[in-house]
């Protein structure tokens, strides 16, 4: 008869080593997940001080998401979804970039010429549109760069947006050739 027997799967061992072993790779403890987190910190009133998450997570008996949140950065968190991204950010390894990629890279676009900076000049104008009425239309938002192209737009009846940026990106093709 095996002394050891695994809870899980009912597997039987004569050895505590090869027992411990089956259950660090059969039957791994769960990861917390930031469902696991969002129950325990459910009912805090935001904002709140990491200390205050550590308190409660350990009045609800749950000390390995107690010992996680107590390596989050100590910082007052304004919400259930900041005390997520920190938590991803400790799994992680990398801390949040200050400027998002996409922040960033939509401001960028707007400053060059870019289609969504066209496209910008062109907010609320009514189509069709002659290519007079959009360089008249985008006249006051328009950098000298942006008149320039507007200059080069085909004299033509643009039904919509999308002919507007087939015809950007034609003159921006033609450029780079």
């Amino acid at each position: 008869m095996a002394q050891f027997t695994c809870e899980h799967c009912g597997q039987e061992f004569e050895q505590r080593s090869r027992y411990e072993k089956h259950l660090q790779t059969a039957h791994p403890p769960r990861a917390i997940s930031a469902a696991d987190l969002e129950e325990q910190i459910s009912g805090i009133e935001f904002p709140c001080s990491r200390q205050t998450l550590v308190e409660q997570a350990r009045q609800r008996h749950s000390d390995g998401i107690a010992s996680l949140l107590t390596r989050l950065p100590d910082n007052h968190f304004r919400d259930a979804a900041e005390v997520a991204r920190s938590l991803g950010e400790l799994k992680s390894h990398k801390a949040k970039a200050d400027v998002q990629p996409s922040k960033k890279g939509g401001k960028e676009a707007l400053k060059r010429g870019s289609a969504s900076h066209i496209a910008s000049l062109f907010g609320g104008l009514k189509f069709p549109a002659s290519a007079q009425k959009l360089r008249n239309y985008a006249q006051q938002q328009a950098t000298d760069k942006d008149k320039q192209m507007l200059q080069q737009f085909r004299e033509k009846q643009y039904q919509d947006m999308a002919d507007v940026a087939r015809e950007f990106g034609r003159i921006k093709s033609s450029r780079s050739d």
